[in-house]
């Protein structure tokens, strides 16, 4: 599939239709383009759960410079100005957004956001520096990676009554293996996620010192104080909940405490407004209509999602503001594919 979608925008940019695409998403009414990255790394090159890698930092700076040129790159604070404006004027403009608070954003990506003077947002879960812990993706990709046993079978959970989930490590390779227990649990098919991480890693055979490996792989609040001293307005803060849950799975009291509390820690840390939110997950079904109202009640002006599209001025829902996801199999030419392809038709077939 990743050949297929880069042979298309490679075919795209030979034939000059991407270069079309491009005019004529200029030449329509002017839309948002949000960019959404995880982390900045190389894949494979540590423990953890590679498709949260959205780019190497090489591929990340042709990004970023090839954004600058393509579009007016908005700050946090100049977007809802933007909005409130009506969104004069045809230059096409984008917002760079970054989720879950890793490491390697603060150390990777910001100082090529310095020297290229590009703005972006980053969205923290509040748990994972208040009290770090690997999340359940990485804490799987771990064990998962540091195994030596040969077969793997895993409960999926106390009385769940749902098959087992069976590893056969010689035949299948780890990213396999990996992806079949991620699947388990983005299907829900986990009953109890604590307990089956901790059964995972029994079996497994792997000791996991999650709070020690969490303090590494994700940022402090040091290193984000740091940041915001240096460029208040430029690299800006918001919300990515508390404990970084489905939103829409938990009832409205425990949703409105995971946005509250995750604002109110923000602003006491950092000494700053905190006025965005993005849900955490984001895709459709991770978050509600009675969430969006939540999240206004809970004093975010906007709130990002992780629904694809542009977003056009006369109809974007500032509590749904969709983002596009860049993955580490985006090259620069399927980037600007997806990017005009949503900028054209607020979609696309990569």
């Amino acid at each position: 599939m990743r050949n297929k979608r880069e042979f298309l925008a490679q075919l795209f940019g030979r034939v000059g239709v991407l270069g079309l695409l491009e005019r004529l998403a200029d030449a329509m009414r002017p839309g948002l383009v949000v960019l959404t990255y995880h982390r900045i790394a190389e894949p494979g090159l540590d423990p953890f759960y590679d498709p949260v890698v959205s780019a190497t930092p090489t591929a990340f700076r042709a990004q970023v410079e090839w954004l600058r040129r393509r579009f007016r790159i908005l700050a946090l604070p100049d977007l809802v100005a933007w909005l409130e404006s009506g969104a004069r004027g045809r230059a096409p403009v984008a917002l760079l957004t970054f989720d879950d608070g890793y490491r390697d954003n603060f150390e990777a990506a910001v100082p090529i956001l310095h020297e290229c003077d590009i703005p972006a947002t980053f969205f923290l879960p509040t748990a994972f520096l208040e009290a770090p812990r690997l999340p359940w993706w990485d804490h799987v990709a771990y064990v998962i990676k540091q195994t030596r046993v040969r077969r793997l079978v895993l409960e999926r959970g106390p009385d769940s009554g749902a098959p087992p989930i069976a590893l056969d490590l010689e035949t299948l390779p780890r990213s396999a293996a990996i992806m079949a227990v991620i699947r388990a649990f983005l299907d829900e098919m986990i009953a109890d996620g604590p307990w089956f991480l901790d059964q995972l890693a029994a079996r497994a055979e792997v000791a996991v010192d999650s709070p020690s490996l969490a303090r590494d792989l994700f940022t402090s609040w040091d290193q984000v104080r740091q940041l915001t001293a240096r460029a208040p307005r430029v690299l800006t803060i918001g919300s990515h909940g508390h404990s970084h849950q489905k939103l829409a799975g938990l009832d409205a009291q425990s949703q409105r405490l995971e946005l509250i509390e995750s604002r109110r820690i923000l602003e006491s840390r950092l000494d700053c407004a905190v006025t965005a939110m993005a849900y955490p997950y984001g895709w459709p079904g991770t978050y509600t209509a009675e969430t969006k109202t939540l999240a206004a009640e809970a004093g975010y002006r906007l709130a990002f999602a992780a629904r694809e599209g542009v977003n056009r001025p006369d109809s974007v829902d500032r509590y749904e503001i969709r983002r596009l996801g860049v993955g580490s199999g985006d090259s620069l030419i399927l980037l600007r594919a997806r990017t005009a392809l949503h900028g054209t038709f607020g979609g696309s077939i990569l």
